[in-house]
């Protein structure tokens, strides 16, 4: 208890020894009139009914949460393709087709249904083919034209 709060509780008793008309509450507001209680208890009483106010727990709304994205399935990868470039030697519709390429000895690809031909291969052609290597020897996937030598004129 400070010094002024002291003074001012000498100072009720001694007030309310002296009036014999006053009631008890109005000796109480008389004794607390240069206190600064009651407007920390209002304050106190203020700040209660806010944080207690309609904004309760239980009428708050949840966030919604943020949509994440769904993991696409990759593709499976083929096989590798490998390349082969050379002249044809032999050509034999929807069974294989021989390719001689440069320093190398003749290859034989298989040709199946997935085969995309896309150039009619003839004998001495220069051919491209894309090919994976199977289990029974190497399966053509693409033959293409291959690279046109330029003649000067």
């Amino acid at each position: 208890m400070s010094k002024r709060d002291a003074g001012e509780l000498r100072a009720f008793r001694a007030g309310a020894r002296g009036r014999a008309e006053d009631t008890a509450g109005e000796a109480i507001l008389r004794g607390m009139k240069g206190s600064r209680l009651p407007g920390a208890a209002a304050l106190a009483l203020a700040i209660a009914v806010l944080a207690a106010g309609p904004g309760s727990a239980a009428t708050k709304k949840k966030p919604t949460p943020t949509p994440t994205a769904a993991p696409t399935p990759s593709r499976t990868p083929g096989p590798e393709l490998r390349k082969a470039a050379g002249s044809c030697l032999r050509y034999e519709a929807g069974a294989y087709i021989m390719l001689s390429e440069v320093n190398q000895p003749g290859r034989a690809f298989k040709i199946d249904s997935d085969t995309d031909i896309a150039v009619r291969p003839r004998r001495g052609a220069r051919l491209r083919i894309l090919y994976i290597d199977a289990p029974e020897g190497p399966v053509a996937r693409k033959i293409m034209q291959g690279p046109v030598e330029e003649t000067k004129n």
